[in-house]
């Protein structure tokens, strides 16, 4: 019985490893298709929603791609294909206003049965995939969440009347950023190619050999809903662009295009994965950009923004260029934010008023807005209020209200582009004075008709850490015995730049020394001293003075400092100092008797004593405040050290900041 068991176990683990290994992959039990004559129908089983508390309910977006070129991104689409075979059917689905962790990529291969026609449907996705300039764009299924992975799509369009070829060219990870942020996910970089010709090709993008001097570059910009802003450049222009452009980022891809048919439209997916190491403010925003560049037409450039998140929650506020750096930061600091939405409800909502707390640095009085979508212009006093945007001013921020519009919503019946159910308000404010270095932060309650708010995010404002270097000159005066000296001081330090908490500095000094009296006396008594060419001096009083030059090197490794506001700054710590050179000298006067008992010759000798390098170290203690620019800038400072042998220093300097 024992071995028939084993045997039967056997057996079962080996057909497993068959499965997993050698074995034909079992379908994705989660897709199921229904064919029929109007093509295939899909669908999918996801987990069950969790709803976050106070959020909006739960929703699945979907991202699916047929195999075959096209997508849609319905969540039970139908598909006719073209030809007869089978295809690798991808669906990406995301959880919006969701606990829980979004759903891995799901995989079936479908055997499709084509038409008589060889036309394959088009979604409607695909029909509203072109709105940022007819000709190409870049578009993403969902935001940049570390260690989730985003598809990204490019489409590309032959606006022309003649058939064409060209090249893609695409640019991924600012070198702004420190981290790397996206990472290519599967075989062929990620990338998923249909048009028969489309290829990935090795080499750097060659963007200004397909720049002829009669092109044009048309450039826009997108962040799901794109921008109505729409760029035109000439050849000089143009080449500054696309120059700057390769420079921006770490990697490039370059896409050799095929055949592309009059007025025919080409889509490619690349699969992204989003390191855990990107960018851990949520605040930020990332850049990816693509240039299609036709052999018959002009070039065009698209830029899309994608926000960096910790959840799946398309209402968002984000301040551009949220990392700042102090060093070079101007008075009046023009900031811009943009504030995202989407209608989730059952029907179209008419009026959505952004109400926007900005920080108290920020003067509403110089908000300018930078776009709007839905588009719409700003109202006219006395006109009526529809299809136009308002804006009230506050103390505590701005009120934009757009009054007129309409934004489907993402349960309304027959809307099938998610696209249309966003909006976003993009506008700019400058600071009234030149900022704290502080984390500053604003955010919105976004209101849909009549509806209870939704609060977006913070968008937090915070600066770069870096090294301030700073310098130190000054005079040092000394107190006491034990071979002090006073002497000219400089010296160089290591601090972050302008914190404001408290801070830990790194010091290292060089004194020069400079002759310093540290005793004088007189004493009357008599006494004998061989002197050459004499027998002897007999003297009744002897005159002694001390000098010393001492050089010193000081290193300070640690050292406590806070900045209280701008302009006055306390610390403590401990020195390490050594003698690196110099001399102690005494000067002694002899004064001789006379025969008859009178003041007679004297006789004067000086005694040289070396001062040893590195020798008598000791740790000091010391105090320290400085009076200026202490943040960056020029400042004074005054410092006491303290000796146990009763010997203080006072260092008097001038330092400065960078």
């Amino acid at each position: 019985m024992r071995p028939a068991l084993f045997l039967f176990g056997l057996l079962l683990v080996a057909a497993g490893a068959y499965a997993q290994t050698g074995g034909p992959h079992p379908a994705d039990s989660s897709i199921q298709t229904v064919a029929d004559t109007g093509g295939v129908r899909f669908s999918a089983l996801l987990p069950a929603l969790t709803q976050i508390p106070g959020a909006p309910e739960p929703f699945y977006t979907h991202l699916w791609d047929f195999g075959d070129g096209h997508f849609s991104t319905e969540a039970s689409p139908q598909h006719r294909y073209a030809q007869q075979r089978d295809y690798d059917v991808y669906l990406y689905a995301v959880n919006n206003y969701d606990d829980g962790k979004k759903p891995e990529r799901k995989k079936k291969k479908v055997s499709a049965n084509g038409n008589n026609a060889s036309i394959a449907a088009v979604s409607t996705a695909e029909r509203d995939f072109f709105k940022a300039n007819g000709v190409f764009e870049l578009k993403y299924n969902c935001m940049a969440k570390p260690g989730d992975t985003m598809v990204l799509l490019a489409g590309w369009r032959n606006t022309g009347r003649e058939e064409d070829q060209g090249k893609l060219y695409l640019f991924l990870n600012e070198k702004i950023f420190d981290q790397t942020c996206f990472e290519n996910a599967g075989d062929n970089w990620g990338f998923r190619f249909f048009n028969s010709g489309d290829s990935l090709v090795a080499g750097e993008p060659a963007l200004m050999a397909d720049l002829g001097p009669e092109k044009q570059l048309k450039i826009t910009e997108s962040g799901s809903p794109p921008s109505s802003i729409v760029r035109v450049q000439n050849y000089a222009e143009a080449s500054r662009t696309l120059l700057s452009t390769m420079m921006a980022y770490k990697n490039s891809y370059v896409i050799e295009l095929g055949a592309i048919a009059p007025g025919a439209t080409h889509f490619t997916l690349a699969e992204l994965k989003v390191t855990p190491e990107m960018i851990k403010d949520t605040n930020a925003t990332v850049t990816v950009t693509g240039v299609y560049v036709p052999k018959k037409g002009n070039p065009v450039m698209h830029r899309l923004n994608i926000p960096v998140v910790n959840s799946h929650d398309p209402n968002k506020m984000n301040l551009k260029g949220g990392r700042l750096g102090y060093r070079f930061l101007s008075k009046h600091k023009e900031l811009t934010y943009k504030v995202r939405f989407q209608n989730t409800g059952k029907g179209p909502a008419r009026k959505i008023a952004l109400d926007i707390t900005t920080p108290g640095a920020l003067d509403p009085q110089t908000v300018q807005v930078k776009d709007v979508s839905p588009f719409c212009p700003p109202c006219q006093p006395g006109a009526e209020k529809r299809g136009c945007w308002e804006l009230e001013k506050k103390k505590t921020g701005l009120l934009f209200t757009l009054h007129g519009i309409y934004l489907p919503g993402t349960n309304q019946k027959g809307v099938e582009d998610k696209d249309s159910t966003k909006g976003f308000m993009e506008f700019s404010m400058v600071t009234r004075k030149k900022l704290d270095p502080v984390p500053f932060r604003a955010h919105t309650a976004i209101y849909f008709d009549k509806n209870e708010p939704i609060f977006t995010n913070y968008a937090t404002g915070r600066f770069k850490k870096s090294i301030s270097p700073v310098v130190m000159a000054g005079f040092e005066k000394a107190w006491g015995k034990e071979r002090a000296g006073d002497g000219l001081v400089t010296g160089v330090a290591l601090a972050p730049l302008a914190p404001f908490r408290p801070f830990l500095q790194a010091e290292l000094y060089y004194k020069q020394g400079l002759k310093t009296n540290t005793g004088y006396y007189t004493l009357d008594r008599n006494g004998v001293i061989p002197v050459d060419g004499r027998k002897e001096f007999v003297y009744n009083k002897m005159d002694s003075s001390v000098t010393n030059t001492v050089s010193q090197i000081k290193l300070v490794p640690v050292q406590l400092r806070h900045n209280f506001g701008n302009y006055f700054s306390a610390g403590a710590g401990l020195s390490l100092t050594a003698n690196m050179g110099g001399a102690v000298e005494q000067d002694l006067a002899y004064h001789g008797v006379s025969a008859n008992g009178t003041a007679g010759e004297v006789y004067k000798k000086q005694l040289t004593e070396k001062i040893k390098t590195f020798s008598d170290i000791r740790v000091q203690p010391f105090i320290d405040l400085q009076f200026g620019k202490v943040k960056l800038g020029p400042h004074l400072g005054i410092r006491y050290y303290y000796n146990d042998k009763k010997t203080g220093y006072g260092f008097f300097y001038a330092g400065w900041r960078f």
